[in-house]
Order: C-alpha cells, then sequence, then structure tokens
C-alpha cells in the first residue's frame, strides 16, 4: 500500500495546477529515496519507494498529453525542459467532468490502461510466488 501511495505521490502536483512538472522527474524520484532512506533507516525501502515514484514518471512519459506544456520534466532539476515520448502508449485522461463524454472517455483509457498494465502485473506476481 505505501509503495502504491509513493507511486501516486507525483501527481499531488495536480492540487498546485503544476501538474507533470518537478514531481514527475527522475530528480523527485532521488529525493524520494532520501527521504524515504532516512525516515525508514533502509536502502531496500528507499529504493523500492524509487522504483515506485520513477514507474509513475514513466509511464506518464508513456501517455498522451493534451494540456501544455507538452510532456513533463523528467530530468528536473538538471533541466527545465519538458519531454515527451513519441510512442503515446496510453490515452490522454478528460479532467472535464461536466462533459457528458467524461465517464465514457475515461473509462475506455481505463480499459486501455488495464489491458496494458495488467498482463504484467499478473506476470510480476506469478514470477513472486515461484520465487518463494
Amino acid at each position: 500500500m505505501l509503495l502504491a501511495g509513493a507511486g501516486a505521490a507525483a501527481d499531488l502536483d495536480l492540487l498546485l495546477g503544476i501538474h507533470r512538472g518537478p514531481t514527475h522527474s527522475l530528480g523527485a524520484a532521488v529525493l524520494t529515496f532520501i527521504v524515504v532512506a532516512v525516515l525508514t533507516r533502509s536502502v531496500r525501502w528507499g529504493g523500492a519507494a524509487t522504483a515506485a515514484w520513477a514507474s509513475h514518471v514513466l509511464l506518464d512519459w508513456l501517455g498522451t498529453d493534451t494540456r501544455p506544456p507538452i510532456g513533463e520534466m523528467a530530468l528536473w532539476p538538471l533541466l527545465r525542459s519538458y519531454y515527451e515520448s513519441p510512442l503515446h502508449l496510453f490515452p490522454a485522461v478528460s479532467r472535464r467532468y461536466w462533459l457528458p463524454e467524461f465517464w465514457t472517455y475515461n473509462l475506455k483509457a481505463l480499459a486501455i490502461e488495464l489491458a496494458i498494465l495488467g498482463p504484467i502485473a499478473c506476470a510480476v506476481v506469478v514470477w513472486r510466488r515461484q520465487k518463494v
């Protein structure tokens, strides 16, 4: 549960209106490592939280962005440029809840994400069970 929270935490920037800014970067993932490793006194937990955060950065990079600035600040704090993958694996998500097509549009996007990530998640679970 905690690692899922670390993976989703990059989207807290939505509350500030600066989505896909510095929180969507590898620099933020490194800061996550430092904070978690210090708080837990565990490099292992720090690494796991960092991997969760960095996976969010990767998956958003592979998504379609429709609101400027296009892309994400993946290399912050080294660079403040926005980067967008040429491969748009995941469709854009609508935040315009007042439109009639909001739910159908987002449910379709969710179905595509589950179709792509579901088999990967299942494979990891099966692999982990075989190791135990």
